[in-house]
């Protein structure tokens, strides 16, 4: 597959970004996984299953990224792998207003951040199909992801119910 240069530079940052979202919501869920006591295991096994759900996003997004990053000439691909990739980019910024979601102590409180997550999320998400040209491979994995999302959200507002 080719990629003009400046549109694989740009598809790199969309990668790193939704890779960097992921990480921030594995760890998200992961930790308020465990602040949970027993009783709560149905909640648990879901933000499990949601945090499980984002290192398997992280394991592709980073395997294509390695591909991508391979046709890099020498000099651009040293460039992407220093100070290019510290940068973030508009994705991970429009993320990072609420990548600390996972906040409140009670049920209704935490369910509604993760709502709020999830939404946020998806919407990066969107951002990433229509910020760049992507080849169809990456678009489609990228928008299977984003169905996921989609996916969790309904979950997360059904748990909200069955809470309330």
């Amino acid at each position: 597959m080719f990629i003009k240069m400046d549109n694989l530079k740009k598809i790199l940052e969309v990668l790193n970004d939704l890779i960097r979202i992921n990480k921030d919501r594995e760890a998200g869920y992961s930790k308020i996984s465990r602040d949970l006591t027993p009783a709560e295991h149905n909640l648990r096994s879901a933000f499990e299953r949601k945090a499980q759900e984002s290192r398997n996003n992280i394991s592709q997004l980073e395997h294509i990224a390695e591909e991508l990053n391979e046709q890099l000439p020498g000099d651009y691909s040293e460039e992407i792998d220093g100070h290019e990739k510290d940068r973030f980019g508009r994705i991970y910024r429009m993320w990072s207003e609420v990548k600390d979601f996972f906040t409140g102590k009670d049920r209704s409180s935490v369910l509604k951040s993760c709502s709020d997550g999830e939404e946020k999320a998806k919407a990066c998400y969107e951002n990433a199909l229509n910020e760049v040209e992507l080849p169809r491979d990456i678009y489609s994995l990228i928008d299977a992801q984003k169905t996921s999302l989609d996916a969790s959200k309904r979950e997360i507002t059904e748990l909200a119910k069955l809470t309330n």
